[in-house]
């Protein structure tokens, strides 16, 4: 790869605060992208509905629409963030996100107002809430994690697996906990309330720990770091002989933890690793998002009831927390290219033993395990592959890429689900259809090699 020009933030923006703190913070950017996330907007929907006078397809067509209009826009966000820094783009989403709650708790009074100059309610409410999603879409679960996420990653440049461990196993903690604080938020203070007292904590409260607190690291941080850009030896529990080493790629065999030249978004794109790592976990976000969004329905069509159903779910959480640590410190030493193979594989077993379950509940348990194993391998897959293969400068642009291809996926899962349901009268046809083809883009890993080996 060629050298591409080095972007480096304002120095005002670095900090030389102790990486612990930095990480603090980092994931509480990722706690606080929740307003913008399903698990935030969900409890929610059923006031909307009520409010706008919308049906409740009509509001998932607008939140559809405001996911993949995020989508679309989160690749020149991440180049802004290469360009300005941390500091300056996560203030500025903490704040954008603040006012774009304040906007939602004011959808009923912009339709009314339109409605009384004589366009249709339902034109009126589909436009509101469509851009009321885009906006906190993409300033949520867009911006915030982004910038929290990629902090991370650069600040743990030399132990990228072992931080992602531990974000991946607070992450599930906070945001399967969302809805029913919200819940009780809305019982206590309405649903206007709600968003009221969420857009305050975020602007001014975060928004202000945002402008102290962020940062990208100081010049030379990464020289002063041991191993850092080199090879680093596993920890004694993950010692193998040489022989071993070597057929399992632990990083003794010469794999850095970044390249010696950062690539730009095009050159990434133009490796066929970059690819094979945007599908595995595209198809994971879609086809996962799809699964939950329609567990009930999905379950009951194999003669699960809806109380086992929805029990699955946390089964699958458990044994993905359990995963996600160990992995995640191995990632550190062993090729990635071992995670997309699991990722893929274990998403097409998911897929496969759906159908199962009509002839033995033993699927049930083959679920429970692939999706835990499924969800653990997306943790690390979205994140800790960027900087590896492709290095710092551009990363923001690159994790923004990346970034808007699982949002675009994470719209569009729900909708095949539906309409594999309206065209055939069945879900599993998805199973039939994607389980194969997630099993092939998994092999397909042996051939995602690090373009920096």
């Amino acid at each position: 790869m060629t050298q591409p020009r080095e972007v480096r933030p304002d120095p005002v923006a670095q900090t030389h605060l102790p990486r612990g703190v930095v990480f603090i913070v980092a994931v509480s950017a990722v706690v606080m992208s929740l307003p913008g996330q399903t698990a935030g907007i969900s409890a929610f929907t059923d006031f909307l509905i009520e409010a706008l006078e919308i049906t409740r397809a009509q509001l998932s067509i607008a939140y559809l629409f405001g996911t993949i209009g995020s989508a679309f826009v989160l690749t020149p966000a991440g180049r802004a963030y290469d360009r300005l820094g941390s500091r300056v783009t996560g203030t500025a989403a903490a704040a954008a996100l603040g006012l774009s709650l304040l906007a939602l708790t004011l959808t009923p009074r912009v339709v009314d107002g339109a409605v009384s100059v004589g366009i249709s309610r339902s034109a009126a409410a589909l436009t509101t809430i469509s851009i009321g999603f885009f906006l906190v879409r993409f300033f949520g679960q867009g911006m915030m994690q982004l910038v929290g996420r990629t902090m991370i990653m650069k600040w743990f440049d030399d132990k990228r697996g072992l931080a992602n461990a531990v974000l991946s196993s607070v992450m599930p903690l906070a945001f399967g906990a969302a809805p029913t604080m919200l819940n009780l938020l809305i019982a206590a203070h309405g649903w206007q309330g709600a968003w009221l007292i969420l857009a305050v904590v975020l602007l001014p409260g975060f928004t202000v720990l945002a402008a102290l607190t962020f940062a990208d690291p100081p010049q030379g941080f990464y020289e002063d770091r041991k191993g850092t850009g080199g090879t680093a030896h596993p920890p004694r529990f993950l010692k193998t002989p040489a022989a071993t080493a070597r057929r399992l790629g632990f990083r003794r065999t010469g794999e850095p933890m970044r390249p010696a030249q950062d690539a730009t978004l095009e050159q990434a794109r133009r490796t066929l690793a970059f690819w094979i790592f945007i599908a595995v976990t595209t198809m994971s976000s879609s086809l996962l998002t799809g699964f939950t969004f329609h567990v009930v329905a999905i379950l009951g069509e194999t003669g699960v009831g809806r109380e086992a159903a929805l029990a699955i779910l946390f089964p699958s959480a458990v044994v993905s927390v359990m995963i996600t640590p160990i992995a995640s410190v191995i990632s550190d030493y062993s090729r990635l290219k071992y995670f997309a193979i699991m990722h893929g594989i274990s998403l097409g077993f998911v897929l496969l033993s759906l159908p199962l379950l009509q002839y033995s509940r033993l699927a049930y348990l083959g679920i429970v395990l692939f999706k835990g194993l499924a969800t653990a391998m997306f943790g690390i897959n979205q994140a800790v592959v960027w900087p590896r293969f492709f290095g710092l400068t551009h990363l923001g642009t690159i994790t923004g890429f990346a970034t808007a291809w699982l949002v675009g996926g994470s719209a569009v899962g729900p909708y095949l689900y539906s309409l594999s349901f309206e065209l055939t009268g069945s879900f599993l046809p998805v199973s039939y259809l994607f389980g194969p083809l997630c099993i092939l883009v998994g092999l397909m890993g042996f051939y995602a090699d690090n373009p920096n080996r």
